[in-house]
């Protein structure tokens, strides 16, 4: 190997973009997130190898590909499992804008007439929405004070793989020829997904305090949610639901050139996705 200089390394990539994160850093140690005192962490391009990886269905479902790609881009990361999922959100965003530019070609459906209708998203414009997560977000329960902490990205992979295969298997239902048979098949996949949406909320909660004492055991923690009153459980889904839509803006305007206005607002709000399957497809 080599151990001059390499004449080329003046071409190499450069950072991009500069981004916060709306955890602000305040979930990491520095062996997950080596935060600058800038609070900003450089962007870069993504490289030939990276684009392939992106190409990998399987890569992508078992979040191989993220992982590889955030780390490439985004060298502060040490550790992107343990990232939550909202800065994930902000970081594949940030790396889709320094690749191609601040346009994304985004479409949807109008919900008047049905026409799919394109537009033009901006990345710097959706990071300058941007919604700063709190240090901590508590749900009352009596006497109890029940911490919640925004989801991992290794959780949303996990889920992820979890939803992928209830799907295959529900498609599956059409060849199984015994009704009885395809109840069994249905009546597994609910519960499996129950099974996993049940223990991402186990896993949100982060800490129970009772009087002075702060409980964190997780096998404590668990028997109270198998035990307490279904009410506790609902409060603490809706404030996870809430807190892992904190982030950037996933909605814009559109307009409908097609249609009638008394069928319906010409102008109109609609989700956006960045869905990193098909996100990174740009050019």
């Amino acid at each position: 190997m080599s151990k001059q200089p390499n004449p080329l390394s003046g071409h190499f990539r450069s950072p991009k973009l500069y981004v916060q994160l709306p955890s602000g850093g305040k979930f990491y140690d520095s062996d997950i997130v080596n935060y600058p005192e800038s609070g900003e962490l450089p962007i870069y391009p993504m490289t030939a190898k990276d684009e392939l990886i992106m190409k990998n269905p399987d890569a992508l479902l078992n979040g191989e590909a993220i992982s590889q790609l955030i780390t490439s881009c985004v060298p502060n990361v040490k550790n992107v499992r343990q990232l939550i999922s909202n800065d994930v959100d902000v970081l594949l965003v940030a790396i889709q804008g320094a690749t191609h530019g601040d346009d994304i070609e985004v479409a949807t459906n109008c919900p008047a007439c049905e026409k799919e209708v394109s537009g033009v998203a901006s990345v710097e414009g959706a990071i300058e929405t941007m919604e700063v997560l709190q240090e901590t977000y508590i749900v009352p329960a009596g006497d109890l004070k029940i911490e919640i902490k925004p989801f991992k990205y290794e959780n949303t992979i996990t889920a992820g793989i979890a939803s992928f295969k209830s799907t295959r298997s529900l498609q599956a239902l059409a060849d199984i020829p015994d009704d009885m048979d395809k109840l069994k098949v249905f009546n597994d996949n609910f519960m499996r997904m129950a099974d996993m949406n049940y223990k991402l909320i186990v896993d949100a909660v982060h800490t129970i305090t009772l009087g002075d004492d702060v409980i964190t055991d997780r096998e404590h923690i668990k028997e109270f949610l198998d035990n307490c009153e279904a009410s506790v459980g609902t409060a603490i889904e809706k404030e996870v639901t809430e807190i892992n839509k904190i982030g950037i803006n996933k909605t814009m305007m559109f307009e409908c050139e097609d249609c009638e206005v008394e069928k319906g607002p010409k102008q109109f709000e609609a989700p956006i996705s960045f869905d990193p399957v098909n996100f990174f497809t740009a050019s």
